[in-house]
Protein backbone atom coordinates (compact mmCIF):
# COMPACT_ATOMS: atom_id res chain seq x y z
CA UNK A 1 0.00 0.00 0.00
CA UNK A 2 1.37 3.39 -1.00
CA UNK A 3 0.08 6.16 1.20
CA UNK A 4 0.59 9.90 1.07
CA UNK A 5 4.04 9.81 2.60
CA UNK A 6 5.18 7.36 -0.05
CA UNK A 7 3.86 9.59 -2.79
CA UNK A 8 5.70 12.56 -1.37
CA UNK A 9 8.90 10.54 -1.10
CA UNK A 10 8.60 9.34 -4.66
CA UNK A 11 7.93 12.86 -5.83
CA UNK A 12 11.41 13.87 -4.81
CA UNK A 13 12.77 11.80 -7.68
CA UNK A 14 10.77 13.76 -10.25
CA UNK A 15 11.41 17.35 -9.36
CA UNK A 16 12.82 19.42 -6.58
CA UNK A 17 10.45 22.31 -5.87
CA UNK A 18 11.83 25.20 -3.91
CA UNK A 19 11.13 28.89 -3.47
CA UNK A 20 12.91 31.53 -5.49
CA UNK A 21 15.42 32.33 -2.78
CA UNK A 22 16.30 31.16 0.70
CA UNK A 23 18.18 32.96 3.43
CA UNK A 24 19.96 30.98 6.11
CA UNK A 25 20.40 33.07 9.24
CA UNK A 26 23.49 32.25 11.29
CA UNK A 27 24.29 32.94 14.93
CA UNK A 28 26.32 36.03 14.13
CA UNK A 29 23.40 37.35 12.05
CA UNK A 30 25.38 37.13 8.82
CA UNK A 31 23.33 35.63 5.99
CA UNK A 32 24.19 33.22 3.23
CA UNK A 33 21.98 33.87 0.23
CA UNK A 34 21.14 30.87 -1.94
CA UNK A 35 19.54 31.61 -5.29
CA UNK A 36 17.30 28.81 -6.51
CA UNK A 37 16.12 28.28 -10.08
CA UNK A 38 12.88 26.66 -8.95
CA UNK A 39 12.76 23.17 -10.50
CA UNK A 40 15.23 20.43 -11.25
CA UNK A 41 14.01 17.73 -13.67
CA UNK A 42 14.81 14.13 -12.80
CA UNK A 43 17.55 13.91 -15.39
CA UNK A 44 19.50 16.67 -13.62
CA UNK A 45 19.36 15.14 -10.15
CA UNK A 46 22.54 13.27 -11.00
CA UNK A 47 24.25 16.39 -12.33
CA UNK A 48 26.92 17.49 -9.82
CA UNK A 49 26.57 21.13 -10.87
CA UNK A 50 23.08 21.19 -9.35
CA UNK A 51 24.56 20.52 -5.89
CA UNK A 52 23.85 24.02 -4.47
CA UNK A 53 20.19 23.87 -5.48
CA UNK A 54 19.77 20.33 -4.21
CA UNK A 55 21.28 21.29 -0.86
CA UNK A 56 19.09 24.38 -0.69
CA UNK A 57 16.02 22.22 -1.31
CA UNK A 58 16.87 20.22 1.81
CA UNK A 59 16.96 23.46 3.78
CA UNK A 60 13.62 24.54 2.29
CA UNK A 61 11.97 21.22 3.10
CA UNK A 62 13.27 21.19 6.65
CA UNK A 63 12.26 24.79 7.29
CA UNK A 64 8.74 24.05 6.07
CA UNK A 65 8.55 20.93 8.24
CA UNK A 66 9.83 22.76 11.30
CA UNK A 67 7.18 25.46 10.93
CA UNK A 68 4.43 22.83 10.68
CA UNK A 69 5.88 20.95 13.64
CA UNK A 70 5.98 24.01 15.86
CA UNK A 71 2.38 24.94 15.11
CA UNK A 72 1.14 21.37 15.55
CA UNK A 73 2.95 20.67 18.82
CA UNK A 74 2.19 24.07 20.33
CA UNK A 75 -1.50 23.45 19.64
CA UNK A 76 -1.40 19.99 21.23
CA UNK A 77 0.52 21.20 24.28
CA UNK A 78 -0.88 23.10 27.28
CA UNK A 79 0.30 26.51 26.03
CA UNK A 80 -2.86 27.48 24.11
CA UNK A 81 -6.62 27.10 24.19
CA UNK A 82 -8.10 25.65 21.02
CA UNK A 83 -10.43 28.33 19.65
CA UNK A 84 -11.15 27.47 16.03
CA UNK A 85 -14.37 27.10 14.11
CA UNK A 86 -12.58 24.87 11.61
CA UNK A 87 -13.08 21.16 12.37
CA UNK A 88 -9.49 20.10 11.67
CA UNK A 89 -7.94 22.89 13.74
CA UNK A 90 -10.56 22.29 16.44
CA UNK A 91 -9.55 18.63 16.66
CA UNK A 92 -5.93 19.64 17.18
CA UNK A 93 -6.93 22.15 19.83
CA UNK A 94 -8.96 19.55 21.73
CA UNK A 95 -6.35 16.76 21.40
CA UNK A 96 -8.41 14.51 19.11
CA UNK A 97 -5.77 13.45 16.60
CA UNK A 98 -5.88 9.70 16.12
CA UNK A 99 -4.17 7.27 13.74
CA UNK A 100 -6.89 7.60 11.09
CA UNK A 101 -6.72 11.41 11.03
CA UNK A 102 -6.12 12.48 7.43
CA UNK A 103 -4.65 15.85 8.38
CA UNK A 104 -2.03 14.23 10.55
CA UNK A 105 -1.08 11.94 7.66
CA UNK A 106 -1.43 14.15 4.61
CA UNK A 107 -0.98 17.82 5.52
CA UNK A 108 1.83 19.27 3.44
CA UNK A 109 3.80 22.48 3.51
CA UNK A 110 0.82 24.51 2.38
CA UNK A 111 -1.15 23.52 5.48
CA UNK A 112 -0.77 24.27 9.18
CA UNK A 113 -1.79 21.23 11.22
CA UNK A 114 0.19 18.02 10.80
CA UNK A 115 3.94 17.58 10.42
CA UNK A 116 4.22 13.92 9.45
CA UNK A 117 4.56 14.28 5.68
CA UNK A 118 6.73 17.44 5.81
CA UNK A 119 9.15 15.84 8.28
CA UNK A 120 9.28 12.58 6.35
CA UNK A 121 10.01 14.57 3.21
CA UNK A 122 12.73 16.56 4.96
CA UNK A 123 14.53 13.51 6.34
CA UNK A 124 14.19 11.63 3.02
CA UNK A 125 15.58 14.59 1.12
CA UNK A 126 18.49 14.88 3.53
CA UNK A 127 19.34 11.20 3.11
CA UNK A 128 18.91 11.14 -0.65
CA UNK A 129 20.68 14.39 -1.46
CA UNK A 130 23.33 13.80 1.19
CA UNK A 131 24.22 10.55 -0.57
CA UNK A 132 24.41 12.33 -3.93
CA UNK A 133 26.68 15.03 -2.52
CA UNK A 134 28.93 12.39 -0.96
CA UNK A 135 29.34 10.72 -4.35
CA UNK A 136 30.52 13.85 -6.16
CA UNK A 137 33.82 15.68 -6.16
CA UNK A 138 34.45 19.40 -5.94
CA UNK A 139 35.83 19.29 -9.46
CA UNK A 140 32.62 17.75 -10.78
CA UNK A 141 30.40 20.20 -8.92
CA UNK A 142 32.65 23.19 -9.63
CA UNK A 143 32.22 24.35 -6.01
CA UNK A 144 33.38 23.16 -2.57
CA UNK A 145 30.91 20.49 -1.48
CA UNK A 146 31.98 20.11 2.15
CA UNK A 147 29.77 22.95 3.52
CA UNK A 148 26.75 21.61 1.64
CA UNK A 149 27.30 18.08 2.94
CA UNK A 150 27.61 19.33 6.52
CA UNK A 151 24.48 21.49 6.38
CA UNK A 152 22.37 18.75 4.81
CA UNK A 153 23.54 16.25 7.41
CA UNK A 154 22.80 18.58 10.34
CA UNK A 155 19.25 19.35 9.22
CA UNK A 156 18.61 15.70 8.42
CA UNK A 157 19.58 14.83 11.99
CA UNK A 158 17.12 17.41 13.28
CA UNK A 159 14.34 15.92 11.13
CA UNK A 160 14.91 12.54 12.78
CA UNK A 161 14.98 14.24 16.19
CA UNK A 162 11.54 15.77 15.75
CA UNK A 163 10.11 12.53 14.37
CA UNK A 164 11.46 10.73 17.43
CA UNK A 165 10.31 13.30 19.97
CA UNK A 166 6.86 14.04 18.63
CA UNK A 167 5.43 10.76 17.35
CA UNK A 168 4.27 7.64 19.19
CA UNK A 169 5.88 5.34 16.62
CA UNK A 170 7.55 5.66 13.24
CA UNK A 171 8.05 3.88 9.93
CA UNK A 172 10.62 4.85 7.32
CA UNK A 173 10.45 4.34 3.57
CA UNK A 174 9.07 0.89 2.72
CA UNK A 175 10.16 -0.88 5.89
CA UNK A 176 8.11 -3.72 7.32
CA UNK A 177 9.01 -2.43 10.75
CA UNK A 178 7.51 -0.03 13.27
CA UNK A 179 10.13 1.86 15.24
CA UNK A 180 9.76 3.18 18.78
CA UNK A 181 10.58 6.81 19.60
CA UNK A 182 13.79 5.72 21.32
CA UNK A 183 14.86 3.78 18.22
CA UNK A 184 14.26 6.87 16.09
CA UNK A 185 16.22 9.04 18.53
CA UNK A 186 19.11 6.56 18.34
CA UNK A 187 19.14 7.12 14.57
CA UNK A 188 19.03 10.87 15.16
CA UNK A 189 22.09 10.70 17.41
CA UNK A 190 23.97 8.67 14.80
CA UNK A 191 23.01 11.28 12.19
CA UNK A 192 24.40 14.03 14.43
CA UNK A 193 27.61 12.00 14.81
CA UNK A 194 27.95 11.95 11.03
CA UNK A 195 27.15 15.65 10.79
CA UNK A 196 29.77 16.46 13.43
CA UNK A 197 32.44 14.65 11.44
CA UNK A 198 31.51 16.62 8.33
CA UNK A 199 31.43 19.94 10.19
CA UNK A 200 34.78 19.33 11.85
CA UNK A 201 36.31 18.79 8.42
CA UNK A 202 35.36 22.33 7.31
CA UNK A 203 37.87 25.13 7.27
CA UNK A 204 37.45 27.84 9.90
CA UNK A 205 34.55 30.15 9.01
CA UNK A 206 31.33 31.63 10.33
CA UNK A 207 29.46 28.80 8.62
CA UNK A 208 31.56 26.17 10.38
CA UNK A 209 31.09 27.80 13.78
CA UNK A 210 27.34 28.05 13.33
CA UNK A 211 26.93 24.47 12.13
CA UNK A 212 29.19 23.18 14.89
CA UNK A 213 27.08 24.86 17.55
CA UNK A 214 23.90 23.66 15.85
CA UNK A 215 25.09 20.05 15.91
CA UNK A 216 26.23 20.24 19.53
CA UNK A 217 22.87 21.63 20.67
CA UNK A 218 20.98 19.06 18.61
CA UNK A 219 23.00 16.10 19.83
CA UNK A 220 22.78 17.32 23.43
CA UNK A 221 19.00 17.50 23.03
CA UNK A 222 18.83 13.96 21.68
CA UNK A 223 21.15 12.60 24.33
CA UNK A 224 18.97 14.12 27.02
CA UNK A 225 15.92 12.54 25.36
CA UNK A 226 17.72 9.20 25.51
CA UNK A 227 18.67 9.52 29.16
CA UNK A 228 22.38 10.13 28.55
CA UNK A 229 22.81 13.06 30.91
CA UNK A 230 26.60 12.97 30.92
CA UNK A 231 26.77 12.97 27.12
CA UNK A 232 24.19 15.73 26.91
CA UNK A 233 26.12 17.88 29.38
CA UNK A 234 29.38 17.32 27.51
CA UNK A 235 27.91 18.53 24.22
CA UNK A 236 26.04 21.40 25.83
CA UNK A 237 29.23 22.70 27.43
CA UNK A 238 30.81 23.11 23.98
CA UNK A 239 28.19 25.56 22.65
CA UNK A 240 29.34 29.15 22.23
CA UNK A 241 27.63 31.69 24.49
CA UNK A 242 25.12 33.80 22.59
CA UNK A 243 24.63 31.25 19.80
CA UNK A 244 21.26 31.21 18.04
CA UNK A 245 20.13 29.45 14.87
CA UNK A 246 16.90 30.49 13.18
CA UNK A 247 14.72 28.87 10.55
CA UNK A 248 13.77 31.53 8.03
CA UNK A 249 10.20 32.41 7.10
CA UNK A 250 8.76 34.84 4.55
CA UNK A 251 5.53 36.21 3.08
CA UNK A 252 6.40 34.95 -0.41
CA UNK A 253 4.31 31.78 -0.35
CA UNK A 254 2.12 29.86 2.10
CA UNK A 255 4.80 27.17 2.32
CA UNK A 256 7.17 29.81 3.69
CA UNK A 257 4.89 31.40 6.28
CA UNK A 258 5.50 31.24 9.99
CA UNK A 259 2.68 28.82 10.73
CA UNK A 260 2.64 29.53 14.46
CA UNK A 261 1.80 33.18 13.79
CA UNK A 262 -0.52 32.62 10.86
CA UNK A 263 -2.61 29.75 12.20
CA UNK A 264 -2.66 30.67 15.86
CA UNK A 265 -2.63 34.46 16.02
CA UNK A 266 -3.57 35.88 12.61
CA UNK A 267 -6.30 33.31 11.89
CA UNK A 268 -7.27 33.09 15.56
CA UNK A 269 -7.35 29.30 15.81
CA UNK A 270 -5.91 29.38 19.34
CA UNK A 271 -5.56 31.76 22.28
CA UNK A 272 -2.79 31.81 24.87
CA UNK A 273 -3.86 29.74 27.87
CA UNK A 274 -4.72 31.89 30.92
CA UNK A 275 -1.88 30.37 32.97
CA UNK A 276 0.66 32.00 30.63
CA UNK A 277 -0.88 35.45 30.19
CA UNK A 278 0.72 37.34 33.06
CA UNK A 279 3.88 35.45 33.97
CA UNK A 280 6.12 36.97 36.60
CA UNK A 281 9.20 35.97 38.58
CA UNK A 282 9.04 37.19 42.15
CA UNK A 283 6.53 39.82 41.09
CA UNK A 284 8.66 41.03 38.15
CA UNK A 285 7.07 40.64 34.69
CA UNK A 286 8.82 37.88 32.74
CA UNK A 287 10.04 39.24 29.36
CA UNK A 288 10.27 35.75 27.89
CA UNK A 289 6.50 35.38 27.43
CA UNK A 290 4.86 38.66 26.43
CA UNK A 291 1.12 38.26 25.92
CA UNK A 292 -1.50 40.86 24.98
CA UNK A 293 -5.15 40.87 23.97
CA UNK A 294 -5.76 40.82 20.23
CA UNK A 295 -7.01 44.43 19.88
CA UNK A 296 -3.76 45.73 21.41
CA UNK A 297 -1.93 44.67 18.23
CA UNK A 298 -4.68 45.26 15.69
CA UNK A 299 -6.22 41.78 15.87
CA UNK A 300 -9.86 40.95 16.72
CA UNK A 301 -11.10 40.71 20.28
CA UNK A 302 -12.39 37.21 19.70
CA UNK A 303 -10.75 34.11 18.29
CA UNK A 304 -12.03 32.28 15.20
CA UNK A 305 -14.76 30.53 17.23
CA UNK A 306 -16.32 33.93 18.01
CA UNK A 307 -16.44 33.10 21.72
CA UNK A 308 -12.93 32.78 23.11
CA UNK A 309 -11.06 36.02 23.86
CA UNK A 310 -7.97 36.22 21.65
CA UNK A 311 -4.62 36.54 23.42
CA UNK A 312 -1.40 36.45 21.41
CA UNK A 313 2.35 36.35 22.00
CA UNK A 314 4.23 39.43 20.79
CA UNK A 315 7.92 38.70 21.46
CA UNK A 316 8.24 35.82 18.96
CA UNK A 317 6.32 34.34 16.03
CA UNK A 318 4.72 37.74 15.45
CA UNK A 319 4.40 37.88 11.66
CA UNK A 320 4.28 35.58 8.65
CA UNK A 321 7.95 36.37 8.03
CA UNK A 322 9.19 36.12 11.62
CA UNK A 323 12.08 33.61 11.83
CA UNK A 324 11.70 30.64 14.18
CA UNK A 325 14.48 29.69 16.56
CA UNK A 326 15.71 26.13 16.13
CA UNK A 327 18.62 26.06 18.59
CA UNK A 328 20.48 28.35 20.97
CA UNK A 329 23.00 28.52 23.78
CA UNK A 330 20.03 29.20 26.08
CA UNK A 331 18.83 25.69 25.27
CA UNK A 332 22.28 24.17 25.76
CA UNK A 333 22.62 25.84 29.16
CA UNK A 334 19.26 24.49 30.30
CA UNK A 335 20.26 21.05 29.03
CA UNK A 336 23.41 21.35 31.10
CA UNK A 337 21.30 22.37 34.09
CA UNK A 338 18.91 19.45 33.66
CA UNK A 339 21.78 17.01 33.33
CA UNK A 340 23.50 18.26 36.50
CA UNK A 341 20.64 19.36 38.78
CA UNK A 342 21.55 20.69 42.25
CA UNK A 343 23.48 23.91 42.75
CA UNK A 344 24.98 23.70 39.26
CA UNK A 345 21.53 23.95 37.75
CA UNK A 346 20.56 26.80 40.05
CA UNK A 347 23.71 28.66 39.04
CA UNK A 348 22.84 28.29 35.35
CA UNK A 349 19.29 29.51 35.93
CA UNK A 350 20.32 32.47 38.07
CA UNK A 351 22.92 33.56 35.51
CA UNK A 352 20.18 33.69 32.89
CA UNK A 353 17.76 35.47 35.22
CA UNK A 354 20.42 38.09 35.93
CA UNK A 355 20.73 38.69 32.17
CA UNK A 356 16.98 39.26 32.04
CA UNK A 357 16.79 41.45 35.14
CA UNK A 358 14.76 38.86 37.04
CA UNK A 359 15.10 37.88 40.72
CA UNK A 360 17.38 34.94 41.45
CA UNK A 361 16.08 31.60 42.63
CA UNK A 362 16.77 30.98 46.32
CA UNK A 363 14.60 27.94 46.98
CA UNK A 364 15.42 24.31 47.79
CA UNK A 365 18.03 22.47 45.72
CA UNK A 366 16.83 18.87 46.03
CA UNK A 367 16.38 17.02 42.73
CA UNK A 368 12.58 17.25 42.63
CA UNK A 369 12.53 20.99 43.33
CA UNK A 370 15.27 21.78 40.83
CA UNK A 371 13.71 19.60 38.14
CA UNK A 372 10.41 21.48 38.57
CA UNK A 373 12.34 24.76 38.38
CA UNK A 374 14.12 23.71 35.18
CA UNK A 375 10.89 22.64 33.50
CA UNK A 376 9.31 25.97 34.38
CA UNK A 377 12.33 27.87 33.03
CA UNK A 378 12.27 25.81 29.83
CA UNK A 379 8.57 26.50 29.43
CA UNK A 380 9.16 30.24 29.68
CA UNK A 381 12.26 30.34 27.50
CA UNK A 382 10.78 28.12 24.79
CA UNK A 383 7.14 29.12 24.92
CA UNK A 384 5.64 28.64 21.44
CA UNK A 385 9.02 27.43 20.23
CA UNK A 386 10.50 24.29 18.71
CA UNK A 387 8.14 21.73 20.23
CA UNK A 388 10.09 22.03 23.48
CA UNK A 389 7.14 22.15 25.88
CA UNK A 390 5.50 19.28 23.99
CA UNK A 391 8.66 17.20 24.40
CA UNK A 392 8.79 18.01 28.11
CA UNK A 393 5.16 16.96 28.58
CA UNK A 394 6.01 13.61 27.00
CA UNK A 395 9.39 13.12 28.68
CA UNK A 396 8.11 13.78 32.19
CA UNK A 397 4.57 12.43 31.82
CA UNK A 398 3.18 15.82 32.84
CA UNK A 399 -0.63 15.65 33.05
CA UNK A 400 -2.44 16.69 29.88
CA UNK A 401 -5.63 18.70 29.77
CA UNK A 402 -8.69 16.61 30.58
CA UNK A 403 -12.40 17.23 30.93
CA UNK A 404 -13.85 20.00 28.76
CA UNK A 405 -12.28 23.05 27.15
CA UNK A 406 -13.45 26.65 27.73
CA UNK A 407 -16.38 26.09 25.35
CA UNK A 408 -17.52 22.80 26.86
CA UNK A 409 -15.92 20.61 24.18
CA UNK A 410 -14.45 17.41 25.64
CA UNK A 411 -10.71 16.89 25.34
CA UNK A 412 -9.51 13.81 23.51
CA UNK A 413 -6.71 11.47 24.52
CA UNK A 414 -3.95 12.47 22.10
CA UNK A 415 -0.53 12.93 23.65
CA UNK A 416 2.21 12.00 21.18
CA UNK A 417 1.22 12.31 17.52
CA UNK A 418 0.14 8.92 16.12
CA UNK A 419 1.78 7.05 13.30
CA UNK A 420 -0.81 7.15 10.50
CA UNK A 421 -2.87 3.97 10.27
CA UNK A 422 -1.90 3.47 6.62
CA UNK A 423 1.74 3.28 7.64
CA UNK A 424 1.02 0.70 10.30
CA UNK A 425 -0.97 -1.41 7.86
CA UNK A 426 1.73 -1.13 5.20
CA UNK A 427 4.27 -2.39 7.71
CA UNK A 428 2.18 -5.49 8.28
CA UNK A 429 0.08 -4.32 11.19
Amino acid sequence: MRNQSHRSMAGVHWTVLVSASLVLTWSCRDALQVELPGRIPTVLLNDPTTAPTLAASVVADFECAFSNYVNSTVTLSDEFLGASGNLNAKNWGTKKIYEDDTGNERTGCGGFYGAYTPLQTARFQANDIGARLAGWTDAQAKIPLAPLRARVAALGAYAYTLLGEGFCAMRFDLEHQIRTPQEVLAIAEAKFDTALTLVNALTASVTRDSLLNLVYVGRARVRLDRGDRAGAAADAALVTAGFEFFVTRSVDDSTRWNDAWTAISEFGNSSVDPQYRNLTVGGTPDPRVVVVAGPAVGLPQKSFDGVTDLYVVTNKNFSRADPMRLASSIESELIRAEAALGTTAVGVINARRTQLGLPNYAGPTDSASVTALILDERNREFFMEGGQRYDDLLRYNIPWKVGNDQNGNPYGTTTCMPLPLNERLAAGG
